[in-house]
């Protein structure tokens, strides 16, 4: 491999050498991890590469269930045969592992020691670690609509110390402070300073921003952008969604969380549906699968179906069938009957199991 493995380039401060590396950055997007997860077996990423050195192939291989604790989740990166470069070249590596949370925020980092990857033609060889995350409550919390996301960033040359070559401080270094951001629009929804529009929900007012919620529901930016009532007077009436129910929407658009989620899901998700708020809508609908029982599957079904998450949909018909008889004899189940469209998708996926069955 030659100086072409280019990418950031960094000085030694004691013998000004300049080392070269590359920086490849990939995130692996798991989708029905509970259903991959409960099968155990090991699993493959595509090949990624760095964006000016392709000839460098990687791969991720996931453990659901880590041959050391089953409890646990292992990662780990090697080199793949699509690979192209000279094979009498090495290639180490320094990778940081994370998970993505609802928020596209890192958690669980877990940093590798350099490692080296003899060409994947002549040596198999991988790097991680086995006990990368415990899947406990909160492990299971950070899973968006049953699906984990897995961040990588490895960064490799052909010279053996580029890391640390790379880690030198400059003397004359300054320290930027954090983004506070969050807390700055937390302050903002607290304190309602420079309010300029209410929502109004059974006699309930919420002072709040304009330019705040029309930055986040395309539905208020076409309000506030056209010559509507409710920009002509500054007031926004909602008869159909309960105070508190706006009150944890409106909680969502300032900070994006939500803090009462199991309580009022159903309601948030049709709140959400109503103001184009993709994210929390997925995130209510996430709550309701993880809170889906025999007797709440056929009013969420309802709801899915009503405001089209086609994706809790397609899980709670899959539920509705592992416990058919349980589910059809509830309460919930004879009040959405009626509707035949619905009732029929679940007869036609209870056929199609019997048949698979036979």
């Amino acid at each position: 491999m030659s100086s072409s493995l280019c990418g950031s380039v960094c000085k030694s401060n004691a013998s000004n050498t300049k080392i070269r590396y590359d920086e490849a950055r990939y995130v692996w997007t798991v989708e029905d991890f509970d259903f991959l997860e409960a099968k155990g077996e090991r699993l493959y990423s595509p090949a990624f590469s760095s964006i000016t050195n392709t000839q460098v192939q990687w791969k991720l291989m996931l453990y659901p269930k880590s041959t050391d604790a089953n409890d646990h989740i292992g990662i780990f990166i090697y080199l793949s045969k699509e690979s192209s470069y000279e094979k009498t070249n090495k290639i180490f590596a320094k990778t940081v592992f994370s998970i993505l949370n609802d928020e596209s925020k890192e958690e669980y980092n877990h940093t590798t020691a350099v490692h080296e990857f003899p060409h994947p033609n002549i040596m198999f060889e991988s790097s991680g670690i086995w006990q990368f995350i415990k899947k406990d409550e909160k492990f299971w919390k950070l899973l968006l609509s049953n699906t984990l996301r897995i961040r990588c960033e490895i960064k490799f040359s052909d010279v053996k110390d580029f890391i640390e070559s790379c880690s030198h401080q400059s003397e004359f270094q300054l320290d930027v402070p954090e983004c506070n951001f969050f807390e700055n629009f937390v302050s903002l929804f607290e304190n309602r300073e420079l309010t300029d529009v209410v929502i109004s929900a059974n006699g309930k007012d919420y002072p709040v921003h304009k330019a705040v919620l029309a930055a986040r529901s395309p539905v208020f930016l076409a309000m506030f952008k056209h010559d509507t009532k409710e920009n002509q007077l500054n007031r926004i009436e909602i008869e159909d969604i309960n105070e508190v129910v706006i009150g944890e929407m409106l909680k969502y658009i300032y900070t994006g969380k939500c803090e009462n989620l199991e309580i009022v899901a159903g309601e948030l998700l049709a709140a959400a549906d109503k103001y184009d708020l993709n994210r929390l809508k997925m995130m209510c609908a996430r709550t309701l699968l993880e809170r889906l029982s025999v007797e709440n599957a056929a009013s969420v079904l309802a709801i899915a179906d009503m405001h089209g998450v086609k994706e809790l949909k397609n899980k709670v018909i899959k539920f509705i069938v592992s416990k058919p008889t349980e589910v059809l004899a509830t309460e919930g189940w004879k009040s959405i009957r009626s509707n035949f469209v619905l009732a029929d998708e679940v007869c036609l996926a209870l056929a199609q199991r019997c048949i698979s069955n036979n």
